[in-house]
């Protein structure tokens, strides 16, 4: 069997996730369960990142005790990712033993390499970033020179710490880009970090001086590691021991305030330390609420659970990857995502799963036989990559470019294709006329719309169950992975019984 490794980021343990940071665990999500589907192993890590000044300052501004509070956050996040049925594999906290004990192993490995060495340092570091600036970095405000993601003026520190050499790996990077076009999606995300690395590296510092909590430097117990040479490591930790045959990471996901460190510094790191590198890496973006920055103090954080409790999951995830391709930034809008929503999901997918089930229960149809030379005149891809046994092929096309976007789409408009269809063919008319060609065309209807509902059970996942639950067949729980070749034979599958129980799958909600 096929293994397949993909990651979030680590999230910042002094928030609760909202419903911008969840596009990438939604985004890992689908890709995983559409693994699953195609019959591979699948390793899907998430986590927190715990050993950070942010997390000790918050802790101490809840007076509370370091450890405790970290306890009370890493809850909250699993909480957040269980309630959006986020099927991770692994769950893990920079404070854990393990990671701890394999940190310190690269650590040792990469200084006896003579890729770490100490350094007094003069520098503008943002605790919110937590990393070093430059002036250029920098933006004015109040006449004042700030940090253009946290507002904040950086502290002036003079520490002597230990560096890791980066520098020293600027041609090996450009390189590996090189040999590598496709390691960075989308392509304009990646000619930003080669930009970046024309201009020249620097070494970074990997320790600092001040801070008491952390992972101690095996050769200087005085020092504490910096949390992006922590933080990054957490992907190898978890293909450690019996999970080694996972590495190199098919995919890791982030967003695009934290792409240089993985894709410059975490690759250096990795050559030091002489592991594989990961195969690719998704860049995705910021999200703002109708027009504006998330903020508490603006009172329009969208908690996503709340959200997917009261309008669906299905919801969130079409709104997430319908109108935004990955890596562009996005906006929001009440207006736009209930529009989405009743035109989509309430009239588009809902109503042709209810009007074609009840149409076929009110004839009796409970074997269905599709004529797919019926079918072949619908101009769509998955369509005809289905009728000519193409689909996973088309599939994992989708999910390599990390083009869920335009997989979405084109599965909608295989639901418009369907609804055209019945508008053609008028199975009520059609079935007082003719018996025999009207049960025939509701068949080929039952026939699509179950196989609209395979296609997107890796997105879908709520109106996925409703559908099986409505035709009486269990097929896929894409949890789990299926049995080979089980995917391309149920999409080919033309001949089956079905026991029809007509329910509406998504419902108005009633505005407060």
């Amino acid at each position: 069997m096929k293994k397949y490794y993909i990651t979030t980021p680590i999230y910042y343990s002094n928030w609760v996730p909202h419903i911008g940071h969840s596009y990438s665990s939604l985004l890992a999500d689908s890709i995983a369960r559409s693994k699953r589907m195609l019959w591979y192993q699948v390793k899907f890590s998430t986590g927190v990142d715990e050993n950070s000044q942010k997390a000790v300052i918050k802790a101490e501004e809840e007076w509370k005790e370091t450890m405790k509070y970290l306890d009370e956050m890493a809850g909250k996040h699993q909480a957040v990712w269980d309630g959006l049925e986020i099927t991770y594999t692994d769950f893990i906290r920079t404070t854990s033993d393990k990671h701890h004990k394999f940190v310190r192993e690269i650590l040792d490995k990469v200084h006896e390499n003579g890729d770490i060495y100490q350094w007094e340092y003069k520098g503008l570091y943002c605790v919110g970033c937590e990393s070093f600036k430059k002036e250029i970095d920098l933006i004015d405000k109040d006449g004042k020179k700030v940090c253009p993601d946290h507002l904040t003026e950086p502290d002036k520190l003079v520490e002597k710490n230990w560096f890791f050499s980066l520098s020293k790996y600027e041609d090996k990077l450009k390189d590996f880009y090189k040999n590598n076009p496709d390691f960075i999606k989308p392509a304009y995300r990646f000619n930003e970090i080669k930009a970046f690395v024309e201009w020249g590296l620097e070494d970074f510092s990997i320790s600092r001086e001040t801070n008491t909590f952390g992972i101690k430097l095996p050769f200087d117990e005085k020092s504490v590691s910096y949390v992006w040479f922590d933080a990054l490591i957490n992907y190898l930790t978890l293909c450690q021991w019996e999970d080694k045959d996972f590495w190199p990471a098919n995919i890791h996901i982030m967003a695009k305030d934290i792409a240089r460190f993985h894709a410059i510094y975490w690759p250096a790191m990795l050559m030091s330390a002489g592991y594989e590198l990961p195969k690719n890496e998704i860049v995705t973006w910021f999200l703002t609420v109708d027009g504006q920055k998330i903020s508490k103090s603006l009172g329009n954080v969208i908690d996503p659970v709340e959200f997917s409790e009261k309008y669906s999951r299905d919801a969130l995830v079409l709104y997430l990857f319908y109108d935004v391709k990955v890596g562009n930034d996005a906006d929001f809008s009440w207006e736009r995502f209930r529009g989405l929503y009743d035109s989509m999901l309430i009239g588009g997918w809902g109503n042709l799963v209810f009007r074609v089930s009840k149409m076929a229960e009110k004839n009796e149809i409970t074997e269905v036989k599709a004529n797919l030379e019926d079918l072949k005149h619908i101009d769509n891809e998955l369509l005809q990559a289905i009728l000519s046994g193409n689909i996973e092929n088309i599939l994992e096309n989708y999910i390599e470019k990390a083009d869920l976007q335009s997989y979405i789409r084109n599965w909608y408009d295989l639901v418009q294709a369907c609804n055209k269809y019945i508008e053609e063919t008028q199975p009520w008319k059609l079935i007082k006329e003719d018996e025999k060609a009207g049960k025939q065309v509701l068949q080929n209807l039952v026939w699509l719309i179950e196989k609209l509902g395979i296609l997107s059970a890796p997105f879908l996942t709520e109106s996925w169950w409703k559908v099986q639950n409505i035709l009486d067949r269990q097929l896929i729980d894409t949890k789990t992975t299926m049995n080979e070749w089980k995917f391309q034979e149920l999409l080919q599958e033309n001949n089956f019984t079905v026991n029809l129980k007509p329910e509406i799958i998504y419902k108005k909600v009633e505005e407060d």
